[in-house]
């Protein structure tokens, strides 16, 4: 419960930040994937990629598993070695919108603030919420048709 807390402070932030670039635009290359666990499509699970320098890319998995990342709006993901991030809350039906705005996100952190704390084990393992410590990467090319990733979760 207090990783997604965090997913989503971070995704706050990461739009804020995104929205407010006045520099020169990221280059993004379209960019899906899947994620899997015990087998089975992950839906409703919040996708990111953490590309060095670059805005925060995020996605909402589907019923399939299936994501499309975005990145400050835009369709896309930053080109360069992305860490990757996938959590799931414990309650499926709050899910990240595929363009997030400022007030969709402050609307969610203060959903979440108001739902009752208790500890469940979560849907899908802590370890791969932090892209810095799930030990899952992406390498997005400027070649759309290499980059369709898939993950699959372990215990």
């Amino acid at each position: 419960m207090l990783c997604s807390r965090r997913l989503l402070v971070a995704c706050f932030l990461a739009v804020l930040c995104g929205c407010s670039q006045s520099g020169p635009k990221i280059e993004l290359a379209p960019c899906k994937g899947t994620v899997m666990y015990e087998g089975k499509p992950v839906s409703g699970a919040v996708v990111t990629f953490a590309v060095s320098n670059s805005p925060l890319a995020i996605a909402t998995t589907d019923s399939s598993g299936s994501f499309i990342m975005t990145t400050a709006g835009r369709k896309g993901a930053p080109i360069g070695l992305a860490k990757v991030g996938v959590s799931k809350s414990q309650d499926s039906s709050s899910t990240m919108p595929t363009s997030p705005k400022a007030d969709d996100m402050i609307k969610m952190a203060k959903d979440e603030m108001k739902k009752p704390k208790t500890v469940k084990k979560p849907p899908i393992p802590a370890k791969y919420a932090n892209p810095e410590q799930s030990g899952l990467t992406a390498d997005i090319s400027a070649d759309a048709s290499a980059n369709d990733f898939s993950f699959i979760l372990n215990d």
